[in-house]
């Protein structure tokens, strides 16, 4: 392998890179509008703060200022004034508006819990948004639970605070409640006419509270109507214009996880229509904020980002066809979308294989595509890249497994040592681009090959292909990967005596999985992981709903499958050396499943096994937790893998 000059990657780097959070396009396709996201070191915090940029080009301009966190930035109609959320002052955040042509930025609510993110009225008067209303009772009281759910991770308990919906003038003024009860309400958007606004609403039912629907209200919350009652999860809706349909996202099935794009008569009097096939999904991304479907100016079709493979694209949706035409699209992931309509203009944010951050606009169907920014720039000059490709494996079972290969920088040949790195969901895809995973690049800038599949399962390629694992979770995705290895074994590349296998969430579970199934491993990481899926589906705030998706059925029905694909089952077994990482806060995996996997390795005393809890970590704290957890977490799984896969 030859030397360069360049210099590595390091688990401190994170800490100065910059993400692009959200991205936004004014109604006249002049301006854009992002959110960039840095960390204060000092503060062990994130700061994050509006800047503007010609649609067109030219250089950015900041708009706000501070150590404070300003986001979800929305355009006036006119185009003329940023509505946006911010924790400037302390305490909860709440809604400023601010002028692009400059001034300060005028602070228009002021409620106990906060305010969410600002949808304008289309005459500019009106800003509705929705807000938790927050308990009357103190907040050591004992709580009484009514429905299954009751907790939601990063917000914690939420039964006794319902989220609803309020309107406040855009000059400032009294924000008034405009729906209540039990049921939570989000996403408001306004009709063209402004005289109705449609939004999701939560059902209330013991056992359903995570399904949702799309309704409509009047300005004064009356008039209430159902729009929606068949799909199971009704989210994001916008309106066509003129008003008589309103686009929105679900899934086809309770507790899955692949949304489509569905169609509805505002009236209510018909059934949704979903205008992509079971077979296409639209994309979603951690670090990206998905937004509602755009429709053309003529309402015949809507923009979305849809999951294509491994990558995704800017997608245009025919509503009455069905046709999808490729707007944006290349080896890349699109990661944000907004669309002004009228304007024929889209701005889109992406990330290449090696890197997130990079800004873009185009014409409404994609011609006239130029990148505005790419906010990594100067921290990316002078470093080691790993040498990226998009692959393709022959799985165990005769199918191909696509997924991301990286390779130390230079490579030319020779076997190194590989880290497998298991996506979660599962029916979720890997995502591109530092700072997904920085360990990935430290360890490539050592001298190591990283390989992470889109296997059996993964979503992206198809209904047929996602539900394949579903009910034998493990037993179909471990032997894929296992070819992949081999694969990579045979050609010269990997060094079959030094893999290691790391994940989280669902790569998690197949990192415990994987160590009581195979000695193929001499590391392995497993973090926030599903170890026992019997608990699970107690203790999760998905896995009452979400389990008996992906196991085919009813804990009572199937608890033979349940206990079979745990990996708490065999984890006396292990051989391995186990490192495992969880947040104390995690109501997605909670930390009982790394407890439970902890206990039974320990007691087994086959090999060494260490077990990291991050105070105040949730099931996301590797990508949006406290920057020093962050950085922790990195390091120590890279020491972990090299300490064990040493020569």
């Amino acid at each position: 392998m030859r030397q360069t000059s360049t210099r590595g990657f390091e688990p401190e780097d994170l800490l100065s890179f910059k993400m692009v959070s959200e991205v936004q396009i004014s109604p006249d396709g002049r301006w854009v509008v992002y959110v960039l996201e840095e960390i204060d070191p000092e503060a062990d915090t994130y700061v994050s703060n509006l800047w503007l940029i010609p649609a067109s080009g030219g250089e950015p301009r900041q708009i706000t200022f501070g150590s404070d966190t300003n986001e979800s930035p929305r355009f006036s109609p006119d185009g003329a004034r940023i509505a946006f959320v911010s924790d400037r002052g302390g305490g909860p955040a709440q809604l400023y508006v601010l002028r692009i042509d400059g001034g300060e930025a005028k602070r228009v609510t002021d409620l106990k819990s906060g305010a969410g993110v600002p949808a304008w009225s289309p005459d500019g008067s009106a800003i509705a948004f929705s807000a938790p209303v927050a308990p009357d009772a103190p907040p050591d009281a004992p709580r009484v639970v009514t429905r299954a759910l009751y907790k939601s991770d990063g917000e914690g308990f939420v039964l006794d605070r319902p989220t609803h919906l309020f309107l406040v003038p855009s000059d400032g003024g009294e924000a008034r409640q405009i729906t209540g009860g039990d049921a939570n309400e989000s996403s408001p958007a306004w009709s063209p006419d402004g005289r109705l606004i449609a939004f999701s609403r939560t059902r209330t039912g013991p056992r359903d509270a995570h399904r949702s629907d799309i309704w409509v209200a009047t300005p004064s919350g009356d008039g209430l109507r159902q729009v929606t009652g068949r799909c199971p999860m009704a989210s994001s809706p916008s309106w066509s214009p003129d008003g008589r349909t309103i686009a929105f996202y679900s899934p086809s099935e309770d507790g899955g996880s692949r949304p489509h794009v569905w169609v509805a008569g505002a009236a209510g009097d018909a059934e949704p229509r979903r205008i992509t096939s079971e077979d296409t999904e639209v994309a979603s991304f951690p670090l990206g904020k998905r937004m509602p479907p755009a429709w053309s100016s003529d309402g015949r079709e809507v923009a979305v980002v849809l999951a294509t493979e491994s990558t995704s694209e800017v997608a245009l949706v025919s509503v009455e066809t069905r046709a999808i035409r490729e707007a944006v699209s290349d080896d890349r992931q699109i990661t944000q979308l907004s669309a002004a309509p009228a304007a024929g203009a889209i701005a889109f944010a992406w990330s290449t294989m090696r890197l997130c951050g990079m800004i873009g606009s185009a014409r409404w169907d994609g011609s006239e595509a130029r990148q505005l920014i790419n906010a990594n720039e100067a921290w990316a000059e002078g470093r080691a890249w790993p040498e990226v490709t998009l692959r393709e494996f022959r799985g165990a079972s005769g199918a191909t497994n696509a997924g991301i290969l990286m390779l130390p920088p230079g490579h030319e040949g020779g076997p190194v040592p590989l880290l497998v790195n298991v996506h979660g969901g599962p029916h979720a895809y890997v995502e591109f681009g530092f700072p997904y995973r920085p360990y990935w690049y430290v360890l490539v800038s050592r001298g190591w090959a990283v390989l992470s599949l889109n296997p059996v399962g993964s979503g992206g390629y198809g209904k047929e292909f996602a539900d394949r694992l579903r009910g034998r979770w493990g037993e179909r995705d471990l032997p894929e990967q296992l070819a992949a290895i081999d694969e990579l074994v045979e050609e010269g590349t990997v060094d079959t005596d030094r893999v290691a296998i790391a994940g989280k969430s669902y790569g998690g579970f197949m990192a415990a999985w994987a160590i009581g199934k195979t000695k193929r491993f001499r590391a392995a990481v497993s973090s926030a992981p599903v170890a026992n899926l019997e608990s699970h589906f107690g203790t999760s705030d998905t896995g009452y709903y979400v389990d008996p998706h992906d196991m085919r059925g009813e804990l009572s029905e199937k608890r033979d499958v349940y206990h079979w694909l745990s990996p708490v089952r065999d984890a006396a077994k292990a051989e391995t050396p186990t490192l495992i990482l969880c947040g104390e806060e995690d109501h997605r995996c909670p930390i009982g499943q790394s407890e439970e996997l902890f206990a039974a390795l320990v007691r087994a005393g086959k090999a060494p096994v260490e077990f990291v809890r991050f105070p105040g970590g949730d099931h996301h704290l590797v990508e949006h937790g406290k920057p020093s957890h962050r950085v922790f977490y990195n390091r120590r799984l890279v020491e972990w893998v090299e300490r064990y896969c040493a020569k």
